[in-house]
Order: structure tokens, then sequence, then C-alpha cells
């Protein structure tokens, strides 16, 4: 397989720059709608952050045939359109998996307690439906299912972080294109790893990620000949 990676990241206080990418949430939503330019149609659910979340996105994907379920915040996120009352903190004691819901045709805004509040806004779910979030050491807490849905998700990345942040590149120059380059090589080098652990090879010569990080920068550089097996 041939791949390419394309990274254009403009420097400055321009309207296409990164400092304005930082502090403008629409320009987040525009770097959403680009990911998900082939998505239409297909009936996905996409799960997003904070920076990313917001009604007109939602409802604007909605009508592209794409749902969504995303972490809301009263900091990071666009909150124009969403009811102030839900986007305060209830001042009565609340205990854990109890939650508030506003509805607006498909769109959910749910406020839910478990040491904190969060909120999730959400029109790929019904707010009635039931699930719940298994922790190790206080078991099952109650939860929408929306809710228990975006902790599964999450999950994948906290995982993948978990196993794979140390294999990461350290190597951080000043300018931002190529910081994004050497991530993205570091992210290529662990799922060309996860691809290695899914095939026969694997079975063959089973290489940590460290041997197999090892082995691949070696024949990158012809310092080893390669076999048809590795």
């Amino acid at each position: 397989f041939s791949f390419k990676i394309y990274v254009h990241l403009k420097e400055g206080s321009g309207a296409d720059g990164l400092d304005a990418l930082k502090n403008k949430p629409q320009l987040h939503s525009m770097v959403a709608k680009s990911l998900c330019q082939n998505a239409s149609g297909k009936n996905y659910i996409i799960f997003t952050g904070p920076s990313i979340t917001s009604l007109n996105l939602f409802e604007e994907f909605e009508k592209q045939g794409i749902y969504c379920c995303g972490l809301l915040s009263t900091r990071k996120s666009d909150c124009t359109g969403l009811p102030p009352s839900m986007l305060n903190n209830s001042a009565t004691p609340q205990s854990r998996g109890q939650y508030r819901i506003r509805m607006k045709g498909n769109m959910s805004l749910i406020c839910w307690y478990n040491k904190g509040h969060f909120r999730f806004l959400t029109n790929a779910y019904s707010p009635v439906q039931q699930g719940v979030i298994i922790k190790r050491k206080s078991g099952e807490i109650p939860c929408p299912l929306a809710v228990e849905a975006f902790a599964a998700h999450l999950s994948y990345i906290c995982k993948y972080d978990d196993k794979y942040s140390k294999y990461f590149i350290s190597h951080k120059p000043n300018k931002t294109w190529q910081q994004v380059f050497w991530f993205a090589i570091s992210i290529a080098i662990n799922n060309a790893y996860i691809l290695y652990k899914m095939s026969e090879a694997y079975h063959v010569t089973r290489y940590s990620r460290a041997q197999f990080g090892e082995r691949l920068v070696k024949e990158l550089l012809g310092l080893e000949d390669t076999s048809p097996t590795h």
C-alpha cells in the first residue's frame, strides 16, 4: 500500500492562521466538516470533544444524515442556542448518576453528575434510554445511553494513549508543521505495529513494540536485510 500525509498549517495571526484556529470555535467546526465530508447520508455517529461540540454544527450534520454525540464545556464549546439553565450547575447537592435533560426535536442536552457536572449534546441517542458506567471501585453508575456510548468510544483513545504514548517521537521543533509531521509519523509507526500484530508474521517473530521500531528504523536506513516474513 502507498500512503501520503499532507500537512498544511499556516503560522501567524491571519484569518487562516493557527492563532485564529485556537481562539475561534467555529474554525474547529470547519475542520470537523472537512473530515466528515464523505460521511453524508451514511447515518454515521461521530463523537466530538468540547472544542467541536455545538448545536449549530450538530443540526447541520443531521441534515446531511450524520449524527453526533459530544461532550460540552461552557468554557471551550460554542454554546449558542443552548438553554442557560442547563449550563449552570445546580445549587442543590446531587448524588452520582443523577441527570437533567432538555430536548429540542431530536437534539438532547444532558447534564449528568458524577463527582462533577458533565454535559453532553446528542441527536444520536434517546435521552430516555438507560445506560451504565462501570467503575472498578464504585461499581455501576446509572447514566443515559449517550453517556455510556461516549465513554465507550473515548476509551479507545485512552487505551491507545496508555499503550503507545511512550513510543511517540519526542523531538519538538519550533515550527508547528514540523511538530505535526513528527506526530503523524509516530501515529503511522504505532498503527503499523498494530497491523503487524494482526498479521501472520507476528506469530513467527512476535516483536515487541520497541523491537518493531528498532527493526523498522534499520530497514529504512538500509542497515538490515528485510525478510519476506517480517
